[in-house]
């Protein structure tokens, strides 16, 4: 049993590397014993309870700086064999590691072992030099110290002195002795009967084993003067009957519990003189708020209520705002008691202890099996048992990993016993929603204990008894499953459904709302016939950048008309059609049912949703929840354990026509902490997963802005990917607008709980109802936030969840697992370089003499291979850091090892800057520059291409967020007379430019090379990435593809790898001749239109080809366009069979039509006539009958 009250006020006088010790003194029966320890007072011990002689206790005491941190408890068996009874630390695990590991090698131990270690181990103890001699008596040094001697008992008997040794003359006051003495009369009772421990239930009397604790509170009251001696003894006393868990005491002090006691009785008095002027008869109806009430203070805090509904609501509420308030680097542990007796009108007293402390360890992997001893906090280990310790520890290990919660229940009278396990919070308001829940199913809770842990994890450890005790045993276990259940779906409800005030409304349900709520704000068709008039006028006068800025200003608007308050009024409102909406989604796709009957619009739903809504918000509202339902193909609402919601949609049932191209497919996935998409344009698609963080107030433009971003991303991923068998996807994960979800590991978990939750719809199960029918394979890669260890985890992931593509579903994987890195091998930036050769070489300039402004610094991907590729005059630098300025050119060679270093534009050498140059950055405020501007770091690094003074023949942004030139800002690009800053813009960043920008700077002369020309690398890279891990099995991927532990590169990776970027390379100088072709022959003004047409054309004819019997039942014909298309030196290794073979049939006719088509198109251009494809055709030497 933990001792848990040797704090550091009751031994701070120990001397540091001390032992304590035990002592047998000899007894005689029938007269009174003494027993005297020097510099303490007699202590007196009657013999008749000793039964026949005393138990030994070895206590051993460690303390760092004068603070106790461990303590341990050994407890003779018999002879010299030492059962260890318990352990505990507040500070450093490693104080007390050796003797630990004896711990787990046994229960038993002998007293000389213990002090081997001791001594052997311990630097701070081995001046103690004691010996197994010494365990009986103090031997020769007891002369040396002081010690205090405390009788133990157990069942109102004497069972164990605890001898304390301390410095000389140094004893604690005498009420802390009495102090450690009734709590470890607890502690070690408990360890000597094997019972459970304290906090699993009441065996004795408070007022019996807290007696001395008790007096001194009266003393405490009475000198305080604001109750009567009368009073303070019967208040006391009442208090201390109550059946309170002895925890309560055994954690407070006399002066604590006054206070405590001061509030109560006040409180008490005024709840009791409002009752007895009541009629009897409302007594039960009465508002007992007075009753709640709370003690707090800065380490811990105490709150009280009575069993009600109402106050329990009410103190809960108070409560959390306390743990709210908990400074950075404490942990809360909350215990709440049900006394076993009745306080007032027959309601119990329920009461909530909350204990701040430190964690032992704050740098804990994640990563790692739980350990409690690295994991716990303070307070934890020092109120549970080794039994309990245990206990938590197997359930944490069992819950270590997974992305959803767990339950374990256990019977134990006269209820159960549930731990909750939440891997990385536990939900919003967790125990108001508990006690809720407990309520709806007739349960309820006598003790509940709440412990978050380092590495995350919360639990909640619930100590349940029945409401009616006559509820039939098999309702009983269907309600613990309910239970489960429902708190399951309260972790993964998101915010829309907490703000959801409907009573009625389980957490399913609102889990629901809260998802229709998000569908609704991205896709509420609810433009009126004026809107729509209008944008039909602008499209048909081809005013393309008008037509752009409506749908913008349409899309903001509907979204500020449907905000997640508007949303949920209208639900409030509304609630009986509101529950037939979501049974209209519940009927169809519960588990089991038949998913050939297709799921069609509600007529009759939507005919009475006309009928009883006048307001045509409220309507259009509950209309589009009839269309979410309508939409949903596949769901894993109904899976009984899952990290998120998620839903595979059917984007041509509300995608409107303001978009260019529908998408094949969009999974909508909402979770507790983020929200996300996921799109793809055709059924094999490739893209990244973008985690998008908030800082500064930007969440509501993120929001606004996800769906079109990702949108974006994936179209313009799907025409950058004209030349690879994979189409455009992408994903965005959007982080909660909350501070704690803006970190790093905050990152992590919402990444791992959209895989996981996209993987529970793609993967075939019997708790998903099907009504797409048909197989579905993801690919996903890394993008901005997702890079290193997550997509390695990804991978594995898919593997443990039985994905058989796993070794290909993610790329950005390390090189030991055959990941080509984009970075080290410069793959993105070469295509993006081949465009700017391609334009100097057609304006004849070389590359030495040009001058260059670029965004995206040495630290980054595609920033640091263009600074190292690259020969040109770099003048600008702009990164996360700042902003690196000199018009005489930035020094290339302190570049390079910036770029070597991985270090941001921050770290080059102020020195090497001529006079005219400045290094400027985010954190700096009022910053002059050499010409006498004064400027802030983070807005001068912002807008720092948008300045006017900046310029340059060349603009290559590498990193910035999407949309940093819209048609807001354009004209900043232009000189008062309308002459670009920059001649040349090769936009390497995805979406760095809006489309009607791009028309803007094109019309004043600048020729631009836009993203999905210039940024296709990398996904050039990841596709024969890749390819190379469907191609072969495992072991020749093992073999040849991975990189080994020691840093040997198999000989066929290198060359692999610069086959990767000879193809990049030619495939981007292919379609740099190809666009800049048809802007010579005329026809077309604008560079990034040749390259949106040249991308549809080339995916217009993959498509057709697809399509087409004559490529589907071809196999020679498809052999033949494989052997010009695949890797030579895979070709050579795996052979055209075994690819074949291994290589799903809807990748190999991808690989066909996307090499055909781009090849195709590169070389006949835009206006070619069916009679090329023949002379095409007649490249794949012979065509098959």
């Amino acid at each position: 049993m933990l001792l848990r009250v040797l704090r550091a006020q009751s031994v701070r006088a120990l001397k540091a590397g001390k032992c304590l010790a035990e002592t047998k003194p000899s007894v005689r029966a029938g007269a009174n014993a003494q027993v005297r320890f020097k510099g303490t007072d007699a202590l007196n011990v009657d013999p008749a309870q000793l039964e026949g002689g005393l138990r030994g206790v070895v206590g051993t005491i460690a303390l760092v700086e004068k603070e106790a941190v461990y303590v341990e408890v050994w407890i003779p068996d018999g002879d010299a064999t030492l059962r260890c009874g318990d352990a505990w630390q507040t500070n450093n695990a490693s104080d007390f590691a050796d003797v630990r590991k004896i711990h787990e090698q046994t229960r038993t131990i002998t007293a000389g072992i213990l002090v081997d270690a001791v001594n052997s181990h311990h630097a701070m103890w081995k001046e103690s030099n004691l010996s197994a001699n010494d365990f009986p008596g103090i031997g020769k040094k007891k002369n040396d110290y002081s010690i205090a001697a405390l009788p133990i008992l157990a069942d109102g008997k004497t069972v164990a002195v605890l001898a304390l040794l301390y410095e000389k003359g140094t004893l604690p006051p005498k009420q802390q002795l009495e102090r450690i003495r009734s709590d470890l009369t607890i502690a070690v009772s408990h360890i000597l009967t094997g019972a459970e421990a304290p906090n699993d239930g009441v065996s004795q009397d408070n007022e019996e084993i807290f007696d001395a604790q008790r007096t001194k509170v009266v003393e405490i009251l009475i000198a305080d003067g604001l109750f009567s001696e009368k009073s303070a003894r019967e208040e006391t006393s009442a208090f201390y009957s109550l059946g309170i868990s002895p925890l309560y005491f055994a954690q407070h002090n006399p002066v604590q519990i006054a206070k405590h006691l001061t509030s109560y009785i006040g409180a008490k008095t005024a709840a009791m003189t409002a009752l007895a002027d009541m009629d009897p008869t409302s007594i039960e109806a009465a508002d007992l708020s007075d009753m709640t009430f709370h003690f707090i203070g800065k380490k811990e805090a105490v709150f009280f209520c009575l069993d009600d509904s109402q106050e329990l609501e009410s103190m809960i509420s108070r409560l959390n705002q306390y743990v709210d308030s908990t400074e950075e680097g404490l942990t809360s542990s909350l215990m709440i008691f049900k006394s076993r007796k009745p306080l007032l009108h027959g309601r119990a007293l329920i009461l909530c202890s909350v204990t701040r402390s430190r964690f032992l360890k704050n740098d804990v992997n994640r990563d790692d099996v739980p350990d409690i001893w690295s994991i716990a906090s303070a307070s934890f280990l020092r109120s549970k048992s080794r039994a309990g310790k245990m206990r938590y520890e197997k359930v944490l290990q069992e819950a270590h990993g997974r992305l959803h919660p767990l339950s374990v229940v256990r019977p134990r009278a006269p209820g159960h016993v549930m731990m909750l396990v939440f891997p990385n919070e536990a939900p919003r308001d967790g125990l108001l929603q508990l006690f809720r829940v407990l309520n709806y199913l007739g349960l309820k809770c006598s003790q509940l204990f709440a412990e978050t842990f380092a590495n995350g994890m919360v639990t909640y450890n619930v100590y349940l008894e029945l409401v009616d005790k006559s509820m039939p045993e098999e309702k009983v276990q269907r309600n613990l499953i309910s239970l489960t259940r429902r708190m399951s779906t309260l972790a993964v409800l998101p915010r829309a459904s907490y703000d959801l005030e409907t009573p009625a409304l389980g957490p399913r349900a609102k889990l629901y709302f809260g998802c229709a709520q998000m569908f609704t704000y991205y896709f509420m068709p609810n433009h009126s016939e004026d809107f729509v008039a209008l944008r039909q006028f602008l499209v048909e006068t081809k005013q393309d950048v008008s037509v752009d800025r409506l749908d913008r200003l349409g899309r903001t608007m509907h979204k500020n008309a449907v905000n997640i308050e508007r949303f949920n009024r209208t639900i409030e409102s509304f609630q009986s059609l509101a529950w037939a909406v979501y049974e209209d989604f519940l009927a169809p796709r519960k588990p089991g049912s038949d998913p050939s009957v297709k799921c069609v619009i509600n007529e009759a739903l939507m005919s009475r949703i006309k009928k009883e809504v006048v307001d045509p918000v409220d309507q259009v509202i509950l209309q589009c929840c009839l269309l979410f339902n309508t939409a949903v193909l596949k769901t894993n609402f109904f899976h009984r354990e899952k990290a998120a919601t998620s839903f595979r949609l059917k984007p041509s049932l509300f995608i409107s026509s303001e978009y260019p191209e529908v998408p094949h497919a969009l999974f909508m996935v909402v979770g507790s902490s983020f929200q996300g998409f996921h799109i793809r344009f055709r059924d094999i698609a490739r893209g990244g997963i973008r985690m998008i963080k908030s800082p500064n107030k930007s969440y509501h433009k993120n929001q606004q802005s996800q769906f079109e971003e990702t949108y974006n991303l994936a179209y313009t991923q799907q025409l950058k990917n004209k030349d690879i068998p994979e189409g455009g996807s992408k994903g965005t994960i959007l982080l909660n607008s909350d501070a704690k979800y803006q970190t790093a590991r905050a990152a992590d978990d919402a990444f791992k709980m959209y895989i996981d939750s996209l993987f529970d719809v793609v993967l075939a199960n019997d708790q998903v109802v099907d009504f797409l029918g048909s197989e579905e394979i993801l690919f996903f890669g890394p993008d901005e936030g997702t890079a290193g260890d997550v997509v390695v985890w990804a991978a594995l992931h898919a593997k443990k969840r039985g994905f058989k593509y796993w070794k290909a579903v993610t790329t950005g994987k390390p090189n030991t697992m055959g990941g080509i890195p984009h970075d080290r091998y410069g793959m993105t930036t070469r295509s993006v370089h081949q465009q700017v050769l391609g334009v100097l070489r057609s304006q004849n300039r070389k590359e030495e003499e040009v001058t260059k402004v670029q965004t995206g610094g040495p630290d980054g991907d595609l920033g640091s291979n263009e600074i190292l590729i690259s020969k040109d005059k770099t003048v600008a630098l702009v990164d996360g850091s700042g902003v690196l300025y000199d018009p005489e050119g930035l020094n290339r060679k302190e570049l390079t090892r910036l770029v070597k270093a991985r270090s941001t534009i921050n770290g080059f050498n102020p020195k090497l800057l001529s006079k005219k140059g400045y290094l400027v950055e985010i954190g700096e405020k009022d910053r002059k520059l050499p010409n006498g501007d004064i400027v802030d770091g983070l807005a001068f690094r912002n807008e720092y291409h948008l300045r006017g003074d900046i310029h340059a023949d060349l603009f290559v942004p590498c990193g910035g967020r999407p949309e940093s030139v819209n048609i807001n800002n354009v004209h900043k690009m232009l000189d008062k007379d309308g002459t670009p800053r920059f001649k040349y813009i090769i936009e390497g960043a995805n979406l760095f430019i809006t489309r009607d920008a791009r028309r803007v700077l094109e019309d004043h002369g600048v020729i631009l090379m836009k993203d999905a020309t210039c940024n296709k690398g990398g996904v050039t890279s990841s596709s024969l990435e890749v390819l190379a891990a469907l191609a072969m099995s495992d072991d020749q991927h093992n073999q040849l593809m991975c990189v080994k532990e020691d840093g040997a590169v198999p000989a066929f990776y290198q060359e692999y790898v610069t086959e990767v970027q000879k193809i990049i390379e030619e495939n981007a100088r292919l379609e740099f001749e190809a666009c800049w072709r048809e802007r010579e022959i005329g026809k077309l003004k604008y560079m990034t239109e040749i390259s949106d047409l040249l991308s549809k054309k080339i995916n217009s004819i993959n498509d057709t080809l697809q399509q087409s019997n004559f490529m589907r039942e071809n196999d020679h014909m498809k052999r033949l366009i494989l052997e010009k298309a695949l890797p030579n030196l895979l070709l050579k290794e795996v052979t055209m069979d075994k690819i074949v073979e291994r290589v799903p049939d809807a990748y190999l006719l991808a690989i066909c039509g996307s090499y055909f088509a781009a090849h195709y198109v590169y070389k006949f251009g835009l206006d070619s006539s069916e009679a090329c494809i023949i002379d095409f055709m007649q490249e794949f030497v012979k065509i098959a009958p």
